[in-house]
């Protein structure tokens, strides 16, 4: 069995074997795919003939209940060690992307409100809980704050919360309500009518690179800039799916097909 590693601008892949303890559980297993360039001077969002990495995790483990991780090279064409958990979780969902906030990736666990942080200096992993927040399942998301801080946001309409989780000097780490946003405020245009799936508002996707996050909001999808709170309705739609954001640069001099200078940097999003 294998991963395919695309790069969607240039449409190249890479295949790679996973490894044998992966096989057993397929139906719980996420991951994500890291630029792993060194040379000094570069900028992240060319990376598509860069070296890489691919951290894989199994959410949940059917031998040991414990969520697993292994991270692949692209440099040597090898996975590392199997990395566990010191205690058993529930399972985490498997189906929603990963977010990457300062030097480490987290998954969100929908049925505790808590969170699996893999680090990726000392590829470690750890569960975290999360704020004390009634669960709100794919109404949430992970994304970063000011100064790189962790965040907790949480769509329940009218309104977007999010907490941050700070650490002090001890080492102790609490969440604190960051902000809230009144969502009628920033939608644009303003919603006429329900449309779409009836009252359905949920989170469809984030962006770190762009700090930016796509919602649905009855039959409406929506990318909000979570600095300027701007938003833009980016079509109609009855159907709900996940998005997976990527952003891709252009060499000075080279018009794309849209005709639009090589120096501007495309946004774009895949459903």
């Amino acid at each position: 069995m294998e991963i395919v590693v695309c790069a969607p601008v240039t449409h190249e892949q890479r295949r790679v074997a996973i490894p044998p303890k992966f096989k057993k559980v397929l139906h719980y297993v996420n991951g994500a795919v890291l630029c792993a360039a060194r040379n000094q001077g570069h900028v992240h969002g060319g990376c598509h003939s860069s070296p890489f990495k691919v951290v894989l995790v199994i959410m949940y483990s059917e031998d040991n209940h414990r969520p697993l991780a292994c991270v692949y090279s692209s440099e040597t064409d090898t996975w590392g060690n199997l990395i566990s958990t010191s205690v058993p979780c529930v399972v985490i969902d498997a189906y929603r992307p990963g977010s990457l906030v300062g030097n480490a990736l987290y998954w969100l666990d929908t049925m505790t409100n808590g969170m699996l942080e893999f680090d990726l200096k000392d590829e470690s992993l750890a569960m975290i809980s999360g704020p004390p927040v009634a669960d709100h399942s794919s109404h949430s998301q992970i994304i970063q704050g000011e100064d790189g801080a962790l965040v907790f946001a949480i769509l329940s309409y009218p309104r977007f919360y999010m907490w941050n989780r700070n650490i002090n000097d001890h080492g102790v780490a609490t969440w604190v309500m960051w902000k809230t946003v009144e969502m009628h405020n920033i939608l644009r245009p303003p919603l006429q009518t329900e449309r779409g799936v009836r009252g359905a508002k949920t989170i469809l996707g984030y962006s770190e690179d762009t700090d930016v996050i796509f919602i649905y909001v009855n039959g409406s999808v929506y990318m909000v800039h979570l600095k300027s709170m701007q938003s833009k309705n980016l079509h109609e739609t009855s159907y709900i799916t996940d998005y997976h954001p990527f952003t891709a640069f252009y060499s000075p001099g080279i018009t794309n097909v849209g005709g639009c200078d090589g120096a501007e940097v495309l946004h774009d999003a895949l459903g």
